[in-house]
């Protein structure tokens, strides 16, 4: 689905469920930053 090149390693599964809320923060500050991105280009480019 995704077209990766190598398997993923099933061990990640436990490390991002001990850390899940630091990659939804990550996650969240990333989706802000192209949202951002896309009101500039909305604005420079109308």
């Amino acid at each position: 689905m995704l077209g990766l090149k190598l398997p993923t390693d099933p061990r990640w599964v436990d490390i991002a469920k001990k850390n899940i809320e630091e990659i939804l923060i990550d996650h969240a500050y990333c989706e802000q930053k192209a949202a951002s991105s896309c009101i500039s280009l909305i604005v420079q480019y109308p």
